[in-house]
């Protein structure tokens, strides 16, 4: 045997290692990467079912408190209606939202729900079962033109239970996002755990298969990319739906949830802080003409410049809402309980002021309830009341004052 053979039998040898150890180093990185691309795959496929089903769950929640909402406000309205055609229209609506609330709770009840969410529906339950017996009551009332025991039915009972009901909605909302949120973060620290790990790796092997390391660190990234970006569309869309939830959606005002909440809160910092606060009651006069002489676009126009016009006499501590129909509140913060006619006058001055929509010319007129913290009333419902009672008070004098000249 001949000194070259040895020498060309370790060369062989030496080959075959580097060879072999080249391919295992192959054979990790494929593993390293196949396992990135599954681990990520996975991750995304388990978001994206846990982000639709809980996305679909606070749509359904959104869809309940906006059908209960406006249910509530048809039941409103056909109390106080004069007119019977009026009335029966209402009526027919608050059956129309009635059945909504049953669509939104059926298919509620028919995703997969865990223990808290259980509980909440069955407390559902037990509320809608309280508060369809009190809104039957005050339905025959109002068709029996028991206008005044109606409308005490619906201050006394319904409306701390629809408070109640829709805080008990309010909490399924809040768990839904909290449980997205708790997702997102999980599945954050697992995408930013699962980098560190298959980056460390790919350094240590880069130095032999740079090549693989690289394109491995590239799909990573991308991959990330991809999943940080869906991670702020989701912030947004939560974003987006917390807003409609608590937002008039045709002028962008605060909706009445939004409104009642917020003068809870006055009330409570008013107590403690020893100061006044102040809630009025706007109502457009002879709106409904409105609609029915110039169509609905037309009101709709008017009641966008009225809340433009109620959102500019206000200070940026102070709240404007749309209650629903053409029926607006205004919360005043540490007010001078002196300043009541100032402040009415120059709410119904600039609502008088025309509105032009499509070469019509639109003047409105509006009543005013108006009720001071603590003076007209220490607690939410009290309050409210004031400021209602108050408003329609001002409207029947209108009535009587345009209708003496023609007696």
């Amino acid at each position: 045997m001949s000194a070259a053979q040895p020498r060309e039998q370790l060369s062989r040898s030496i080959s075959q290692y580097l060879v072999l150890g080249f391919a295992v180093l192959i054979a990790l990185m494929a593993g390293l990467v196949g396992h990135a691309i599954w681990q990520i795959t996975e991750l995304k496929t388990r978001m994206g079912d846990i982000v639709d089903v809980r996305n679909r769950k606070i749509q359904l929640a959104t869809d309940l408190q906006e059908a209960s909402y406006n249910r509530h406000n048809n039941l409103v309205y056909q109390v106080l209606a004069q007119d019977p055609f009026e009335r029966d229209e209402n009526f027919q609506l608050y059956l129309r939202w009635g059945y909504r609330v049953g669509e939104a709770r059926n298919q509620l009840k028919a995703l997969p729900l865990d223990a808290f969410e259980q509980a909440n529906l069955i407390r559902q339950d037990e509320l809608v079962a309280r508060i369809i017996v009190v809104q039957e009551i005050i339905s025959d009332l109002a068709a029996r033109g028991l206008e005044a025991d109606a409308q005490s039915l619906l201050a006394i009972e319904l409306r701390p239970l629809n408070l109640e009901y829709t805080e008990v909605v309010e909490a399924l909302r809040r768990h839904e996002r909290d449980l997205i949120r708790a997702a997102l973060e999980q599945a954050q620290q697992a995408t930013e755990q699962a980098i560190t790990l298959h980056l460390a790796f790919g350094g240590v092997l880069i130095l032999l298969a740079v090549g693989i390391g690289f394109s491995a660190r590239r799909s990573l990234r991308r991959d990330a990319r991809i999943i940080y970006a869906q991670f702020s569309e989701l912030e947004k869309a939560g974003t987006l739906l917390e807003h409609q939830a608590t937002h008039d959606p045709l002028t962008g005002l605060a909706n009445r949830a939004l409104f009642y909440r917020r003068v809870e809160e006055a009330m409570q910092h008013a107590s403690e802080e020893d100061f006044s606060l102040a809630v009025m009651y706007v109502d457009l006069d002879d709106f409904k003409q409105v609609n029915d002489l110039h169509g609905h676009a037309a009101g709709d126009a008017l009641l966008v410049a009225v809340a433009r016009r109620l959102h500019q006499v206000v200070r940026k501590s102070d709240t404007t809402a749309r209650l629903g129909g053409d029926e607006f509140a205004l919360l005043y913060v540490g007010i001078d309980t002196d300043s009541r006619s100032d402040l009415c006058l120059k709410v119904e001055r600039e609502i008088g002021q025309p509105v032009y929509y499509n070469g019509i010319c639109l003047t409105p007129k509006c009543s005013i309830g108006f009720a001071i913290y603590p003076r007209d009333g220490s607690q939410l419902d009290d309050l409210l009341n004031a400021a209602d009672t108050n408003m329609y008070e001002s409207k029947r004098a209108r009535k009587q004052a345009c209708a003496e000249p023609d007696a």
